[in-house]
């Protein structure tokens, strides 16, 4: 009678040393993998807590603002957050959020997406996000879209439209003829006609 309470206790034993072993392997994983992940810049960590805190509320307008101080004012900041291999990756999460931000701070946002468009170059990922994002932000906000950029200068101006502009099919670009048809709708005629010669540049050159 003896042998059954001692294979018992064997098993118990080797279910105990199993789940020790199994325990010490993911403690022992956590510990490689916190050591592989690079530690975040303040202000990079700063960005990530708030849009961390945007997304559980993103009605509340006291983190909408916590926010938009947080994003990078530069584009030379901007590529250092989320160009390839920089701290936030492609960024994609950080910049769609934008637009939607409009609605409570549509001068913030607007300012906030020129400044950085002004300065940008097309190229893969972080700065097709943010060309993406202020097209939106121009389509649906044209009053004030239009007397941010009357405060660029012209060669500002200009490189900003081009940025907007260099998409392999120009044409093709909903958003871009919409905020084309609103300047003309707002009177801004000179303006449209810029965003106009600047896609029809764009559309000579070869596509990709």
């Amino acid at each position: 009678m003896q042998g059954e309470p001692d294979s018992y206790l064997i098993a118990t034993r080797q279910l105990s040393i199993a789940w020790a072993v199994t325990l010490s392997i993911v403690l022992i994983a956590s510990v490689v993998l916190g050591a592989q992940e690079p530690a975040l810049s303040p202000k990079a960590r700063a960005l990530k807590d708030a849009l961390a805190e945007l997304q559980k509320s993103p009605d509340d307008r006291r983190l909408q603002e916590q926010y938009l101080k947080a994003f990078p004012h530069t584009y030379q900041e901007f590529l250092g957050f989320f160009d390839t291999g920089r701290e936030l990756a492609d960024g994609a999460d950080y910049i769609d959020v934008l637009p939607s931000l409009a609605k409570n701070h549509e001068a913030a946002v607007g300012n906030l997406l020129v400044q950085l468009s002004k300065d940008a170059q097309k190229e893969a990922d972080a700065p097709t996000y943010l060309q993406e994002a202020t097209k939106i932000y121009g389509s649906e906000h044209a009053k004030e879209f239009s007397a941010i950029l009357s405060t660029l200068s012209n060669k500002d101006r200009k490189n900003l439209i081009e940025f907007l502009a260099d998409v392999e099919n120009p044409d093709a670009d909903d958003k871009y003829q919409a905020i084309i048809d609103h300047l003309r709708e707002l009177g801004q005629f000179a303006l449209a006609t810029e965003f106009e010669k600047a896609r029809k540049e764009r559309a000579k050159q070869p596509h990709g």
